[in-house]
């Protein structure tokens, strides 16, 4: 499921870079004087020229064929078929996945290629443009780290919720109605209902990242600028506070970045990365007991986290390591309710491990959240042969 292909955050160094980020509880903002270091950076506004009007704009040929036709006075799942068929053929997607760059819609369509959140804005771009009801999210999905270059990599995951009145064929294949899902690189638990984000959200997550490949770049006048603009465009978005808070220890200006990463933990959220910078950061400075301190706390949201033991499941399954995998699991399940992937896999890691009878409990519990989920078939499937395999 591409499961180690992600959308769009980072945290980097030996604290790892943001790329994406979710929406939480607006905080207290923290005073200008305490946040910016304009003249350490040489600040300037123009050096970042995107806005949120040119991150959405189409390329005008991809308008007309969207919309060729009576096409806008067409039903929902017409129009919404109509999209599909522009960015996905039997045989997978007409774009690619490339991570490492993130790019607005109309470079996106023309590269024929992007990261998830280039993917996701395009796709939100030309759903608009149908007049669908579309809405970009982001959900919860499993940690995952990638070192590049020294650098580690943390991301999180978006992607299009489209809303329906019907059920929609594609390729053969046949979708519920209420919602649908366009999501380029689909991941454990992506499929679920996530945080719907604003545009201007998802203008901090692109101002983010953007920010980013200019820190990797050593360009750290623009990086400064664009997770200026990141907080600007949405203050209540806590990984673009990590970032900058990474910019600024590694010039030495540690106090400052101290206070960010206390007040990206104060916005809350998901991720662990606020917490495992600070942890870094004082043990850089020898300060062994508070550097424990947010250790200890990383540690139990860690094991509080079902998304947590859901990602370690799902990896020791792939692994072929049925104990670990069912231990991992069923923690999961213990932690949270209605979540079908975890009962699919770990059914799928019982009915591997020769436990029959606890794999039908699973199967019964899946059939009980949603009937029509895929991994109800697979799993039925499995269940009727003579031996796991």
């Amino acid at each position: 499921m591409g499961y180690r292909k992600f959308c769009a955050a980072i945290v980097v160094g030996c604290w790892g870079l943001l790329l994406g980020g979710c929406a939480s509880t607006p905080v207290a903002s923290l005073p200008p004087a305490t946040l910016w270091q304009d003249a350490a950076f040489d600040y300037q506004p123009t050096r970042v020229t995107e806005t949120r009007e040119t991150l959405f704009t189409l390329d005008p040929e991809l308008v007309r064929t969207l919309r060729g036709g009576d096409t806008l006075n067409a039903p929902t799942h017409r129009r919404l078929e109509r999209l599909l068929s522009r960015l996905y053929t039997k045989e997978g997607m007409l774009l690619s996945y490339a991570s490492g760059h993130t790019t607005g819609a109309m470079q996106t369509w023309t590269n024929k290629r992007g990261d998830c959140l280039s993917l996701t804005i395009l796709a939100y771009a030309a759903a608009t443009a149908l007049r669908l009801d579309a809405h970009m999210q982001e959900v919860p999905v499993p940690l995952s780290v990638d070192r590049r270059g020294g650098l580690d990599y943390v991301s999180s995951h978006v992607n299009v919720f489209v809303t329906t009145d019907s059920e929609i064929a594609l390729h053969g294949q046949v979708y519920g109605a209420h919602g649908f899902v366009i999501d380029f690189e689909p991941q454990p638990g992506s499929r679920r209902i996530g945080q719907w984000l604003t545009e201007e959200g998802i203008l901090a997550r692109y101002y983010s990242n953007r920010g980013t490949e200019y820190l990797v770049a050593k360009d750290h006048q623009q990086a400064y600028a664009y997770y200026r603009a990141a907080i600007a465009a949405a203050p209540d978005y806590a990984p673009a506070y990590t970032n900058l808070a990474h910019l600024y220890a590694g010039q030495g200006l540690l106090a400052p970045a101290e206070q960010l990463l206390s007040h990206a933990m104060a916005l809350g959220g998901p991720s662990y990365a606020p917490l495992r910078a600070m942890q870094r950061l004082l043990a850089a400075q020898g300060r062994t007991a508070d550097a424990q301190h947010y250790a200890d706390l990383l540690a139990r949201r860690q094991d509080e986290d079902p998304y947590h033991w859901f990602g370690l499941g799902v990896e020791a399954l792939a692994q072929g390591q049925h104990a670990a995998a069912i231990r991992a699991l069923e923690r999961a399940a213990a932690l949270t309710t209605g979540f079908e992937e975890i009962h699919y896999n770990l059914g799928l890691a019982y009915w591997r491990n020769g436990q029959r009878d606890a794999a039908g409990k699973q199967l019964a519990a899946l059939q009980a959240i949603n009937q029509r989920d895929p991994g109800v078939a697979v799993l039925a499937r499995k269940m009727q042969s003579m031996a796991p395999s």
